[in-house]
């Protein structure tokens, strides 16, 4: 890796312990590591449907819709792909070990 590039690592995951990336994961947090495209599709198809359910939509409506979905869908999947490598530089650095999703008994 070239050295520019690794200083810039290196500071990008400063920044990230600063504003309290060494905390464990929440509950969310590991879904959205496990499965980052499910809450970003789920995401982009709910402001489409805002966009499109009004009474009186136009073509114009459908299309901002659609570009704002898509937008907003793929900036909480890049988000999601982020916190996927947070996970693994905390397991990397032993400060979290998952637990399987098996091992957590649904609680009644």
């Amino acid at each position: 890796m070239p050295k520019v590039l690794r200083v810039l690592v290196r500071g990008f995951w400063a920044v990230d312990r600063y504003l309290g990336g060494n905390k464990p994961p929440t509950r969310f947090q590991r879904f959205v590591g496990r499965h980052p495209l499910a809450p970003a599709v789920a995401l982009g198809v709910l402001v489409l449907a805002l966009a499109v359910v009004p009474p009186g939509t136009q073509t114009v409506d459908v299309e901002a819709g659609f570009t704002f979905g898509t937008l907003l869908g793929l900036t909480y999947y890049l988000t999601a792909i982020y916190e996927r490598a947070r996970q693994r530089r905390l397991i990397r650095q032993g400060i979290w070990e998952p637990t399987p999703p098996s091992a957590n008994p649904p609680e009644s």
